[in-house]
């Protein structure tokens, strides 16, 4: 177990009106940062006094008086992403983690995979949402490889753990954060972090990659109230933010197409959803087309534009049509690599990672190609037990010493391609159709 001294680490917490959050977070994580000597935070915007009563009575049960609340007015906290910056230029630990209620980590696991980077002095350490995870434990000195390869999981500000002396020159330099207000102040999307990146640019920095997977906290009951702002945040936002970094970034618009890859918000279940909550309509398609940034970003504009423009009567009948056509261009990706798959896998045991729909239309396409196939794997193994007349099972129940891996989920997903880098696959057998294709 690793265990830090005072004032070296700190978890800083952003949260409102989610006491039941708060709640269970404390109850998965809060032993395990007192083992290990981790100061805790909360910031709440709370419009009740739910959360506030309840830290108070925590700590009163524990006899623990170094957790420290704080309320934090709307006005203060300013917007949703802004929130961050709070903890980050306030505390005087050395590493802030700031932290929403609706994730979390085992940090047994981290204690082997990140906290000795921490040890070691790294600037930045960035938890894998979602692209690259098998850069898993990759050390980058060069700010340009590391906004490249790892963009996506830094847009979380729960993934970041950041040394805060990063942030010396917005508090020392009136002019430097004078830039970087007329920059990112009102980017209600993404504010932290352009305020971050512009002070990691100031030097130069050392940062670690970690591929982790998260815990969720009642994912039942979680709102997804981002989806009322989709494309106001990662259209319009999104690309403000990458303009105003380019001065100091490199291939900003490679990120930002990197960014819809791993981040689909085109698909025919997204649209969908945003359509129904107010942000898909004709009036966001003119906007985002008129100023140019819909092309820089989206690969199926003409998608979203049908959704914008359906009736709320037609809408679902929409999502069946454009759900068929996704299922359609699926297989016609799987039938182009099927090549591929054939030539890299000769010699070795051949199996499809995903037994639902993308791996059912990938063992379509290799039945037509007449390729032979072991079976399924999957983490639901159990439950479905065989699929189109094929095995399925879990990742420990075959042997992966000879095997060459096919992933075959419909969209680009976190954690599917180091389960089994981590099990000795070297990285050649493993082919992920969606993520590498699209």
């Amino acid at each position: 177990m690793i265990t830090f001294e005072d004032g070296e680490l700190e978890i800083a917490m952003i949260t409102a009106n989610r006491c039941d959050f708060v709640a269970e977070w404390l109850d998965r994580c809060y032993e395990q940062m007192r083992q290990r000597n981790i100061h805790f935070s909360i910031y709440d915007s709370s419009e009740n006094d739910d959360t506030k009563q309840y830290i108070a009575d925590f700590k009163s049960e524990r006899n623990d008086t170094d957790i420290e609340y704080y309320y934090v007015d709307n006005a203060t906290m300013f917007t949703y992403t802004y929130k961050p910056m709070l903890p980050l230029m306030n505390s005087p630990s050395k590493y802030v983690w700031v932290t929403g209620d609706s994730l979390c980590y085992d940090l047994d696991i981290l204690d082997e995979k990140l906290f000795p980077h921490l040890k070691r002095d790294i600037d930045y350490a960035v938890l894998c949402i979602q692209g690259n995870e098998e850069n898993d434990g990759k050390i980058y000195t060069d700010r340009h490889d590391l906004a490249r390869e790892c963009f996506v999981s830094m847009t979380c500000a729960g993934a970041s753990i950041i040394k805060t002396s990063i942030f010396e020159p917005l508090k020392t330099s009136e002019s430097f954060r004078a830039e970087c207000d007329s920059k990112y102040e009102h980017n209600e999307g993404f504010s932290w972090l352009g305020y971050f990146l512009e002070a990691y640019a100031e030097k130069d920095y050392k940062a670690v990659f970690c591929a982790t997977p998260s815990i969720p906290i009642k994912p039942d009951k979680k709102v997804f109230c981002w989806a009322k702002k989709y494309y106001s945040f990662w259209i319009g936002d999104m690309c403000d933010l990458l303009d105003a970094l380019s001065a100091k970034y490199k291939e900003t618009d490679i990120i930002l197409k990197e960014v819809w890859k791993w981040v689909p918000l085109d698909t025919a279940i997204a649209c969908r959803f945003a359509r129904k909550s107010g942000d898909l309509t004709p009036e966001t398609c003119k906007k985002y087309k008129e100023d140019g940034k819909w092309d820089r970003c989206v690969r199926h504009g003409d998608r979203m534009e049908r959704f914008a423009y359906a009736s709320d009567e037609e809408v679902d009948e929409l999502f069946e049509r454009e759900f068929e056509a996704e299922k359609v261009e699926f297989k016609e990706l799987c039938c182009q690599n099927m090549d591929k798959i054939k030539n890299s896998s000769a010699g070795r045991d051949l199996w499809i990672y995903g037994a639902g729909l993308g791996g059912e239309i990938l063992a379509e396409c290799m039945a037509e190609y007449k390729v032979s196939v072991c079976g399924f794997l999957d983490k639901e193994a159990k439950k479905i037990q065989s699929r189109m007349g094929l095995p399925v099972r879990e990742l420990d129940e075959v042997d992966l010493t000879n095997c060459y891996i096919v992933v075959s989920l419909r969209y680009p997903t976190a954690f599917c391609v180091i389960p089994f880098l981590e099990r000795g696959v070297e990285r050649r057998h493993v082919f992920n159709i969606s993520a590498e294709c699209y």
